[in-house]
């Protein structure tokens, strides 16, 4: 079909039938859906567009496997693992034990079935086990990283691990070490203690030690992980005594197989350990984990509020605040007294002691007519003045009015103003 029976930029309805025969064309007969009004282009017409000769619409890729597929939910398939493992170490060790009867070459073992030689199966199967525990590794970081409570960023130790990991299995298959060795030895002119060894096996235990280190730090909530883990230290550490030989075997045999039999334990039990915390992130994650009950809080010991000190004040200034009370009972019991009182010419008063003292008030005579008589404001003031504690002066001071404490504050500065000029007349 020709399209050029008009030229281009006429617009209208011509142009819109053009759009949609081009679009025809491209896709291979489909005829999409009228353009939305909005000016967008169709999502149905872009999907055909993509659509793969060979696939179609490749739906089947929404129930491809993903990587925490691979992990299996069923501590039991894991225990099979590990089971399986050992048996394929007890068929290396088996190997390397009957190879000379059975090639009928006592003096000679083919090279797959020496223990860490080059070549061999048992290096085969070691790096196999250090690339499955990189592996697991990544995974545990793809899951770990989506933590909510991780502020310091603590999941990317398990990036350090994989590439860690990774270094191990390439040092199996290649001989990493031998190289760095030759190559320390050659550059500073030294040895330092044996053959060299401690160019590389220094730098490899401070490195793998700290990153081993981290993630028992972070495998803590999953005790079996954690467990498997320490128990891959431990065997590490017993190959590193027995390459030493330090355990004093009884021949080079049982000390080869003690050797090479615990650096294979140590590899399985490392990627055993990855894959149980990578099953454990992942039931977390998906809500699969039992909760821990919370720890009931055991309730504190009450502080004792006030020391021995404080009781004493305190016992004292309810003595005086219960003296006052019953001065303030008695002023009618004064206040009918106080004629007899006049008649007598004397009048007996209550004199509180110095503050701090245990024993009550004493009672007093005092001549009247050398003393006016107190007003009801003026008792309000001898009696904050005479209070034995401060806390019974706020007591009284807070019982007056607004009025008595202008009152009040007049008098005082008054009675100021009164003893400064009596200071100032004797001078």
């Amino acid at each position: 079909m020709t399209l050029n029976s008009s030229p281009l930029g006429h617009g209208g309805h011509r142009d819109d039938r053009r759009r949609r025969l081009l679009a025809e064309d491209l896709t291979g007969g489909f005829t999409p859906a009228e353009p939305n009004t909005s000016g967008g282009s169709d999502r149905t017409a872009a999907a055909v567009a993509h659509k793969s000769a060979n696939y179609g619409d490749a739906e089947f890729l929404e129930t491809q496997l993903r990587l925490t597929d691979l992990i299996p939910r069923r501590l039991f398939s894991l225990i099979l693992w590990l089971k399986v493992g050992f048996v394929a170490i007890a068929g290396l060790v088996t190997l390397y034990v009957i190879s000379p009867d059975l090639l009928r070459t006592p003096d000679h073992r083919p090279a797959m079935a020496v223990l860490g030689g080059s070549g061999s199966l048992s290096n085969w199967f070691s790096s196999l086990l250090l690339l499955v525990a990189s592996f697991l590794a990544v995974v545990n970081y793809t899951v770990r990283r989506h933590r909510t409570d991780d502020y310091h960023g603590r999941y990317r130790i398990w990036l350090w691990a994989a590439a860690c990991w990774f270094l191990m299995a390439t040092d199996v298959a290649a001989s990493l070490h031998q190289g760095l060795q030759q190559a320390m030895i050659s550059l500073t002119g030294m040895r330092i203690t044996g053959d060299g060894t401690i160019w590389w096996l220094a730098p490899a235990i401070l490195g793998i030690g700290f990153i081993g280190a981290r993630l028992l730090i972070d495998m803590w909530s999953s005790r079996v992980a954690s467990t498997a883990l320490i128990l891959a230290a431990i065997a590490y550490l017993a190959a590193l005594a027995a390459f030493y030989q330090a355990l004093g075997m009884p021949s080079d045999l049982a000390e080869v197989l003690f050797l090479q039999g615990s650096l294979l334990a140590g590899h399985l039990l490392l990627t055993w350990s990855m894959a149980l915390h990578a099953r454990h992130v992942l039931l977390d994650a998906e809500g699969r984990l039992p909760r821990r009950a919370a720890k009931a809080k055991k309730p504190r010991a009450e502080k004792p509020k006030k020391k021995a000190a404080d009781t004493v004040v305190d016992e004292t200034a309810k003595s005086d605040r219960a003296v006052a009370d019953d001065a303030a009972d008695g002023d009618e019991d004064d206040a009918e007294n106080d004629a007899e009182d006049d008649t007598s010419g004397r009048k007996w008063i209550a004199v509180h002691p110095p503050h701090g003292s245990l024993s009550g008030p004493a009672l007093q005579r005092v001549n009247p007519s050398a003393q006016p008589a107190a007003s009801p404001l003026g008792q309000k003031i001898s009696a904050i003045v005479t209070s034995g504690s401060s806390s019974s002066s706020l007591q009284d001071d807070s019982k007056l009015s607004k009025a008595d404490r202008k009152a009040l504050k007049k008098k005082l500065l008054e009675e100021r103003l009164k003893a400064e000029q009596r200071k100032a007349s004797h001078w």
